[in-house]
C-alpha cells in the first residue's frame, strides 16, 4: 500500500509546503527507494524500485522470491525499477519503462540516473540476494531511458554464489561523472546482518568500495577499501572541486555521516570523519542524499526514527568548513 510522494520547498530546505505535496505514483505494487535526476534537457526522470507483495505464493507473477516475511504471511518478488518522466519538473508524471535487462532479470537500485555529455544514460542496479550475494552492475540507456541494455559487472564476490551469507553484498552504488569518460563508484558493501545483536531482515552492515570506471562504465577497477564505513553512500562533487560523500551509520551512536575526498575518489579523509546526525534510537535510518545550495553549505536529506518508533524524512542544513 506504498506511494511515492513529492513535497516541494522554496526556500531551500527550511520549510516544506503542505500545499504542495502529492502522489507521483500509487499502484497494487509496493515501491520503495525513489531518487530524482534533472537532465539537460530539462525534463525530470523518478526511479524507483516496484515489488509485487502478496499473501499468497500463487499470485506471484515472477517465481523468483525476494522475500519471505513468514511472520507477516507475506512472499515478494522484484519487479523492477520503474522509470517515470516529468516535463513540468514533477507536477504530472508519465511512464517512460522498467528499466530491466533480459541478461539480468528485474534489478533494483536506490540511486539517481546518471547523465552523459551526449545524453545518454547510466542507471546502477543490483540483483541477487537472498539467493547469492549481491551483484552491482550499471545498466545504459540511448534514448532518453525509454530502453535500457548491456548490463555490466561493476562489482561482485563469487565466494557468495549461493547464499547471501557467504560473502559480501554489493549493492547500493551511487555514481559520479568524473570527465572525459571517468566514472566513480561508491558501492555499499554489506558483510554482516546483525548490529547491536540485532538481526536486520532486509538489507546488512558493512564498509563502502569504491571503483572507477575509464571508457563510461564499460569496465571498472577492482573494489578498494576506502576506509569508509556506513550504508549506503551517496557522493556528490563540490563547487570547490571536493567530493562529498553522506551515509547512514548502523551502529551506536546511529545516525548520518559524511567524508570529504579531495583527489576525486582515490582518498577519503576518515579521520575527520563528519557527524550530521547521532541521535537515531535505532539502526533503521540512513539512506540520505546531498545537495550543495551555496559554497560549502549543503543540505543533506535522510530518514530517521523517533523515541516514538515512527519512521520519518528529515533534513539537515549545515556547513563544511575547511
Amino acid at each position: 500500500d506504498s506511494s511515492i510522494e513529492i513535497i516541494e520547498s522554496t526556500d531551500s530546505g527550511e520549510t516544506w509546503d503542505k500545499s504542495t505535496r502529492r502522489t507521483a505514483y500509487k499502484s497494487n505494487y509496493g515501491v520503495n527507494d525513489p531518487s530524482l535526476t534533472l537532465l539537460s534537457n530539462g525534463k525530470l526522470l523518478l526511479r524507483f524500485v516496484a515489488l509485487n507483495i502478496e499473501d499468497d505464493y500463487n499470485k506471484i507473477e515472477n517465481r523468483k522470491i525476494f522475500s519471505h516475511r513468514s511472520e507477516h504471511g507475506l512472499v515478494t518478488n522484484v519487479l523492477g525499477n520503474l522509470i517515470l518522466e516529468s516535463t513540468d519538473m514533477g507536477k504530472t508524471w508519465d511512464e517512460l519503462s522498467m528499466a530491466n535487462s533480459d541478461i539480468i532479470g528485474p534489478s533494483c537500485s536506490r540511486d539517481p540516473i546518471i547523465e552523459l555529455p551526449d545524453q545518454s544514460l547510466l542507471l546502477p542496479v543490483y540483483t541477487g540476494a537472498p539467493q547469492r550475494t549481491d551483484i552491482s552492475w550499471v545498466i545504459r540507456s540511448f534514448d532518453g531511458g525509454k530502453t535500457w541494455i548491456e548490463p555490466i559487472r561493476i562489482m561482485s564476490d563469487e565466494n557468495g554464489r549461493f547464499s547471501q551469507l557467504h560473502g559480501i553484498n554489493y549493492n547500493e552504488t551511487s555514481l559520479l561523472y568524473l570527465g572525459n569518460g571517468e566514472i566513480l563508484a561508491m558501492v555499499r558493501s554489506d558483510e554482516a546482518f546483525h548490529t547491536e545483536n540485532e538481526f536486520m531482515p532486509v538489507g546488512g552492515i558493512g564498509k563502502i568500495n569504491a571503483a572507477k570506471s575509464f571508457d563510461s562504465g564499460l569496465c571498472w577497477t577492482k573494489p578498494k577499501d576506502v576506509g569508509i564505513w556506513g550504508q549506503p553512500g551517496s557522493v556528490i562533487k563540490l563547487k570547490s572541486g571536493k567530493l562529498l560523500c553522506t551515509y547512514g551509520y548502523r551502529k551506536k551512536p546511529f545516525g548520518i555521516r559524511a567524508c570529504i575526498s579531495r583527489n576525486n575518489g582515490s582518498d577519503w579523509d576518515i579521520d575527520n570523519e563528519i557527524i550530521i546526525r547521532d541521535d537515531s534510537p535505532t539502526w533503521d535510518c540512513g539512506y540520505p542524499f546531498s545537495v550543495e545550495l551555496n559554497d560549502n553549505e549543503i543540505y543533506t536529506v535522510y530518514y530517521i526514527v523517533d523515541d516514538e518508533g515512527t519512521r520519518f524524512v528529515s533534513g539537515t542544513k549545515w556547513t563544511l568548513n575547511d
